[in-house]
């Protein structure tokens, strides 16, 4: 094998970008923020339901004074008929029908209709009467618009029943200009009124969104946006608050985010740091195997049997080490090549890792293989063995006062199920937690996790999937499972 000169990958240096259009965190609040929306769609709203109400009050306004007409009519009549031979003089009848505001009172009783006062004038044709015992709210509300838009009638005419005496109905002729002013009086004060509750509740209902809402979103918003910016900075963390609602929620998702992101992005960095040193120990490890190759060569020619005999293994293993150098380097790179499949006769694969791992000469240690003997895979050898390497490792370091490894494997649906166990005492609950993550996780504590990273990876570049099947006191199995076609 020849060995040729490969530099070290350059590894970037990782550096913080802030986002185009994002500022840092204090910066000014936007010109037409959510606080200022919220307190002019308080305003609107308030208005509108403000108009919503304006339409039936102004309607119950002009029937109210309608009433009020009727009520000083009936008393104006009932005085005239309380007069010596029901007459009075024309000064004392003026007087009435200014006290009433009326051209004209009639009454009706027992179907006899009279002209009680009348101002002797003579008056226009007048509509249809407006009865005070029957009317409907949309023909009042209708009414009422046309009345303040100045579409009327000069005289009104307005008939309803006394109040004191049911069986008695009054009918009088109303001029319509002093309706319309008091109309338009009672619509100024109602603009005032509703100006100032709406004022009021818009301010109160700003302050207390400004204090339940907007501030807590305001705050959300400061963090998310300064994090942003610098999520090497600490301080840009959000502090959650002991709110128990939705915001309050809001903010714990968001400091636990920001914490697993910043400690993704501080791990980044170490990984970036410890890929170049790794590529830099590769390269020269490398050269230095590549001369115990030489040495291992000649052993190989050795006339003495036992040398003979363990010097292929030990080529092997030089091989497979200058392999992984060179695998390191690439994958420095991100460049880990596509497997390259072959036939391997799993049962025959296994005793030699068993060998490689010195585990048939191990006294307290039982192996068992109990692999099909006619069990053939499709998978890239060198590969294959850097899986089975790590697992296997695994397995020996759960059990250093000794134990038992078991090798299953078994064919289902066109698929290889292979089970690595081992009587150990079985993985904690942090290990379990992140079993497959470089440096976060690891099969026993100080591990680095990186062995069944890579393994993990390596399956599932041949279509496969890597799995912890069970864990606990008894021991702790992982589960290969790999395509199968039954064709080898």
């Amino acid at each position: 094998m020849t060995v040729s000169d490969t530099q070290p990958p350059h590894t970037e240096q990782l550096t913080t970008h802030q986002p185009a259009g994002i500022k840092p965190a204090g910066m000014a609040s936007p010109r037409f923020g959510l606080s200022r929306r919220l307190l002019v769609l308080t305003l609107f709203f308030v208005m509108l339901a403000e108009v919503m109400l304006y339409l039936p009050s102004a309607a119950r306004f002009r029937v109210s004074y309608f009433e009020a007409k009727i009520e000083l009519a009936s008393l104006a009549a009932l005085s005239l008929v309380a007069a010596p031979d029901a007459m009075v003089s024309e000064e004392l009848e003026d007087e009435l029908l200014r006290g009433v505001d009326a051209k004209l009172v009639a009454m009706r009783r027992n179907s006899t209709r009279a002209l009680m006062l009348s101002d002797r004038q003579d008056l226009p044709m007048l509509g249809p009467a407006f009865d005070l015992g029957h009317w409907m709210w949309w023909e009042a509300m209708g009414d009422a618009l046309m009345l303040l838009a100045g579409q009327v009638d000069p005289y009104l005419r307005v008939v309803g029943p006394a109040p004191r005496y049911p069986d008695t109905e009054i009918e009088v002729v109303l001029p319509s200009a002093p309706l319309v002013q008091a109309m338009r009086d009672f619509s100024g004060r109602i603009l005032w009124v509703s100006l100032a509750i709406s004022g009021f509740a818009a301010m109160l209902v700003y302050c207390a969104l400004q204090w339940l809402l907007v501030a807590p979103m305001q705050r959300l918003t400061r963090s998310i946006v300064g994090f942003r910016a610098a999520p090497e900075d600490v301080r840009q963390i959000i502090e959650p608050s002991t709110r128990q609602d939705e915001l309050g929620l809001a903010e714990r998702e968001l400091r636990a985010m920001q914490q697993d992101l910043r400690q993704a992005l501080t791990q980044r960095q170490r990984l970036a740091q410890l890929g170049i040193a790794v590529s830099k120990i590769s390269h020269d490890l490398r050269n230095m195997l590549a001369s115990a190759q030489l040495v291992s060569d000649r052993l190989a020619e050795s006339d003495d049997p036992i040398v003979r005999q363990a010097a292929p293994r030990l080529v092997d293993s030089l091989d497979r080490a200058i392999a992984l150098c060179a695998q390191t380097l690439r994958y420095g790179k991100a460049e880990e090549r596509p497997p390259q499949p072959e036939a391997l006769p799993l049962y025959d694969f296994c005793e030699d890792m068993a060998a490689a791992l010195g585990l048939p000469e191990q006294t307290a240690l039982a192996w068992k293989n109990r692999v099909p003997g006619d069990l053939v895979l499709r998978v890239d050898p060198e590969q294959f063995y850097r899986i089975m390497l790590n697992l296997l490792r695994n397995a020996l370091q759960a059990m250093p006062q000794g134990g038992e490894i078991r090798l299953n494997a078994t064919v289902h649906d066109g698929r290889v199920a292979l089970e690595i166990a081992d009587t150990g005492s079985g993985l904690s609950e942090p290990a379990r937690a992140h079993l497959f993550e470089a440096f976060r996780g690891g099969a026993r504590q100080g591990g680095t996790g990186l062995g069944l990273a890579i393994a993990r990876e390596l399956v599932r570049g041949h279509g496969g999937e890597l799995e912890l099947a069970r864990t606990g006191p008894l021991g702790t199995t992982f589960r290969i499972l790999l395509p199968h076609d039954g064709q080898n």
